[in-house]
């Protein structure tokens, strides 16, 4: 990687960087509830990494145009240009992706082939670095009239706990489920704690995006984001055992979701029950972690009972290694 041009342009001056990676790793996979969950919570679209990337430059590149259109909509600068002189539509171009091409060049997309373009650009001292309004995300109070279920439908369980629902919320469709007031986690647990204000501010590419949440009698309504393809326990039945690279893969989404939870402050997240039922599969083909906030809403009846891990979890465990 090159060395920075000009020592006074730093991009990451007075922003959030894990906000702006976060972000930035939503574009590039294609995770367009998490993207709209960003841009709608006050990040510019226009935000960049080191290299001067933006989300739409990684969109492009990768081909999603449902992201493209997205950002977009939020009135992203569709010429911004990184380190190595590329447009998105650069990028587009370069990676073959022709519907994007069409997309970028109707909204006043240029080439860097453009000579005229390229004249009139400003060097990096007249370039403003972009900005991101930092407020701290409100407690989302849910109405459950919001929920559209004219067109609903059950879906494979998102995790072991609670039937999951396809349901629409302001237009966008996310997953209901329902949490009974007690469960079985191998010990009795009941529900505990309805604050989600804190599940609210989790961020990262491989956990299940948390919405919000309705409080209905002892039991409680979860809405997170929805996946339309299957969970792990579904693929392996389908598949049979993984080929070395797809489980890599795998491991390591489930490695760095894990590893988001565990570095969490002031307290670390630890997850507890693991289970292919609880890691589902994106539209890009990578795994996302489920039923995290097992441990923040419920507490345990027996309190004697071994908090890391039961005998019965360690089996759960070994034969979820196993599929590997």
């Amino acid at each position: 990687m090159g060395q920075r041009q000009n020592h006074d342009y730093d991009v990451s001056s007075g922003f959030d960087m894990q906000l702006i990676g976060n972000f930035l790793s939503f574009a590039s996979r294609g995770d367009r509830v998490g993207l709209n969950q960003m841009l709608r919570g006050g990040i510019s679209p226009d935000v960049q990494d080191y290299d001067r990337r933006t989300a739409l430059h990684l969109a492009a590149s990768e081909g999603h145009a449902p992201i493209v259109e997205l950002l977009l909509l939020y009135k992203a600068n569709v010429n911004l240009i990184d380190r190595w002189n590329r447009t998105p539509l650069t990028d587009a171009r370069l990676y073959g992706h022709r519907d994007i091409c069409r997309i970028l060049e109707v909204n006043g997309g240029k080439d860097m082939d453009d000579k005229e373009f390229i004249n009139d650009q400003p060097t990096l001292n007249d370039q403003a670095p972009m900005t991101v309004r930092h407020e701290p995300d409100s407690n989302e109070v849910i109405d459950i009239s919001e929920l559209n279920t004219d067109k609903s439908s059950v879906i494979n369980p998102q995790g072991v706990y609670g039937e999951s629902e396809k349901v629409k919320w302001r237009g966008t469709w996310v997953v209901k489920t329902v949490i009974k007031s007690q469960i079985q986690h191998p010990v009795k647990m009941i529900l505990s704690s309805k604050d989600n204000t804190l599940l609210q501010e989790l961020r990262h590419p491989n956990i299940l995006q948390f919405l919000g949440s309705i409080v209905q009698g002892e039991e409680m309504i979860l809405i997170t984001e929805y996946l339309p393809k299957d969970n792990l326990d579904l693929i392996l039945k389908k598949k049979g055992r993984l080929d070395f690279p797809t489980a890599l893969r795998y491991a390591l989404d489930i490695a760095r979701g894990m590893n988001y939870l565990h570095k969490h402050k002031p307290k670390p997240i630890v997850h507890n029950n693991l289970d292919p039922r609880n890691l589902l599969q994106d539209e890009s083909g990578h795994l996302k972690i489920g039923e995290y906030w097992v441990q923040m809403l419920y507490e345990q009846i027996q309190p004697n009972q071994d908090a890391c891990m039961s005998p019965t979890s360690h089996l759960q465990f070994h034969s979820f290694i196993s599929c590997f």
